[in-house]
């Protein structure tokens, strides 16, 4: 899960660009059955644009560096530096990361959590059609037109839409006035943002759907005492010495709203008590 939602920033290589909340289930005699985990806060920014000397979400990478012959020629995959969405910050490597070895253990992690190999395949095909979807530039004639028809082709051939109906997305806006359809043209600012949301959304609900599989395979039996764990991602200044006590009152405050709905025991209110913080 870690490969889809951690990016290199300048402070860490391997930092968590989302929020999730882990619950432990425990069955009558103590031990752990099972889990479930609810991701929240994915930093969506971070698929279409990254700071200078930081990079987009590791599975990109490793997908590019570690993907076979076939893969390759089946998504059109290029280098990294060919990609918009990879190579606007000036870093696509880190000495300290094995992209390669990353995409052979995500593979491996998948299949144990018993991802079929057309539900891998199909994600990989998700993820190379988002990067050729960041390929897509515009011109102004009129309005904004597509003026890379190579990267057009490919994002609709591996998203499997029809290239027209996708040029028509990303170029127009479609309303419906008296009941009757009026589509109007989109500045090329416009058509970027259009571009970039749609890539930030696919790539939202792959995540989410990634989660969703993995919790199939370890929710375990219905019958359960949990612990809750909250664990968000945040700012990375740390010299700033209030960040904690700042995530510490967030915890406790997502915490203990659990506890009043879901009865899920947490420690967050004990934690806030002691430090003499009202929750």
């Amino acid at each position: 899960m870690e490969v889809f939602g951690n990016a290199k920033t300048v402070y860490n290589n391997n930092s968590s660009r989302f929020g999730k909340f882990i619950q432990l289930r425990i069955c009558q005699k103590g031990h752990i059955q099972g889990g479930r985990i609810v991701d929240c806060i994915l930093s969506q920014n971070r698929v279409v644009r990254q700071n200078p000397e930081e990079r987009n979400y590791h599975i990109f990478y490793a997908l590019l560096e570690g993907a076979g012959k076939e893969e390759r020629e089946a998504f059109y995959l290029l280098q990294p530096e060919k990609y918009h969405y990879l190579n606007q910050s000036g870093c696509i490597r880190d000495e300290t990361i094995s992209d390669k070895e990353t995409f052979q253990e995500v593979k491996t992690a998948m299949e144990v959590m018993k991802f079929t190999a057309e539900d891998v395949r199909e994600v990989f095909r998700l993820l190379a059609g988002i990067l050729h979807l960041g390929n897509i530039d515009f011109i102004t004639a009129g309005g904004a037109q597509i003026s890379t028809k190579t990267a057009l082709g490919r994002t609709a051939e591996l998203l499997g839409l029809d290239s027209e109906q996708l040029t028509e997305a990303l170029t127009h806006r479609s309303m419906i006035l008296r009941g009757e359809e009026i589509s109007t043209p989109l500045s090329t600012e416009q058509a970027i943002d259009s571009r970039d949301s749609v890539a930030m959304a696919l790539y939202s609900q792959c995540f989410t759907w990634v989660i969703k599989k993995i919790n199939s395979r370890i929710k375990g039996k219905d019958d359960f005492k949990s612990i809750g764990i909250l664990d968000i991602f945040g700012f990375e200044n740390f010299e700033v010495l209030h960040i904690c006590c700042w995530f510490l009152c967030i915890d406790s405050a997502f915490c203990n709203h659990l506890v009043s709905s879901s009865n899920v025991g947490v420690i967050g209110h004990s934690v806030c008590s002691f430090l003499g913080v009202t929750t």
